[in-house]
């Protein structure tokens, strides 16, 4: 049964919702989230300086008053209350990191739900999720994922790998979930989950400023999972994952601002480097989750070089690869440079 807002109540969930050149999804994205049977939620929609349009031409704020609007009248009609859409803009682009901390601050529940402009929610995820955190006490809640994308025909087509899908199904309980985290067994998206408020303000506590679109919900990540008391894994499908839209996937980088952002994925891992090894002087993580760890930042570099490669205009490529180098030190990126040459 569906829980009821009622005047001057608090929400029980925030469904915050970045939006960086993503508009022409906003529309569905929202959609799914007004059609969730959670009643006592808010939406919380920030622009990251976002300037795309959707198919109609209409901007990021002009999506979430129209996607307001037909909700309002909709629910009028059933006689349920209004969702409460709160709409934030930047108008500096400051990255993924950032965005999802001024939607931390906008937001009023007692749980955090993100659920990315180009993504969906998919039926019963808010009380699926909300349920599973009051029935084992958790402040981490993991649902599945469904990835694809949608065909010609606008029916969204599966995927027979999800992406983003590690999870562990069940409880875990204090270090576990460091552990289990470094280990590879669950993904370190904050998508896809409901995070305890208080959970959440503890990690951006420890988060300095940090303008980037990589490697921020690894850094956010790495915090929720040392300072969580429980996690549990649920095995309802509660999330629908676009495979081929994600900011790290199509946006062109026509300058050296831009590139900064993919470059400063390097001090998010400096960031965790420092608490890994306290984790580790104190027995939270073995030796094989640092060796994990490793791995991880190797492909982060790994990725950076391919979107340099396919992403970077022809003219910045040379001073791209300077800084590239510059944040993460010029041997280790030869170093894994040579290794990608190998490996073709």
């Amino acid at each position: 049964m569906a829980t009821k807002n009622k005047a001057g109540e608090s929400p029980l969930v925030s469904v915050c919702v970045p939006v960086y050149d993503t508009e022409r999804f906003l529309a569905k994205c929202l959609e799914s989230a007004l059609a969730q049977d959670f009643d006592r939620f808010e939406i919380v929609v920030a622009s990251d300086a976002s300037r795309g349009k959707d198919e109609r031409g209409r901007s990021a704020k002009k999506i979430v008053k129209a996607a307001q609007r037909q909700s309002d009248k909709a629910r009028k009609l059933k006689g349920l209350p209004p969702i409460p859409v709160k709409f934030v803009e930047s108008y500096q682009n400051r990255g993924i990191l950032e965005t999802r901390r001024t939607l931390l601050c906008e937001a009023r529940g007692a749980f955090v739900a993100f659920l990315d402009s180009d993504d969906e929610f998919l039926p019963g995820a808010l009380l699926a999720l909300h349920g599973a955190a009051l029935q084992y006490g958790a402040d981490i809640v993991h649902g599945e994922f469904v990835s694809g994308d949608y065909d010609s025909s606008g029916v969204f087509q599966a995927t027979e790998v999800t992406k983003c899908g590690a999870i562990h199904h069940g409880v875990l309980d204090g270090n576990q979930i460091a552990r289990s985290w470094s280990a590879g067994l669950l993904n370190g998206n904050v998508i896809g989950k409901l995070i305890s408020r208080p959970l959440l303000e503890r990690a951006f506590e420890k988060i300095p400023y940090t303008e980037c679109t990589m490697a921020e919900d690894f850094l956010i990540f790495f915090y929720l999972s040392v300072h969580a008391a429980r996690y549990v894994g649920i095995s309802q499908k509660v999330y629908q994952y676009r495979v081929t839209s994600g900011v790290s996937s199509n946006r062109k980088i026509d300058s050296m601002r831009k590139w900064r952002m993919v470059c400063s994925a390097a001090s998010a891992f400096a960031d965790v480097s420092l608490m890994i090894k306290e984790c580790q002087a104190e027995g939270i993580l073995s030796d094989d989750d640092i060796e994990h760890m490793g791995k991880v930042t190797i492909s982060y570099v790994a990725n950076s070089l391919a979107q340099l490669r396919q992403r970077v205009v022809p003219e910045l490529q040379e001073e791209a690869y300077a800084m590239l180098c510059e944040y993460w030190g010029e041997g280790f990126v030869k170093k894994v440079d040579a290794a990608i040459g190998r490996a073709n």
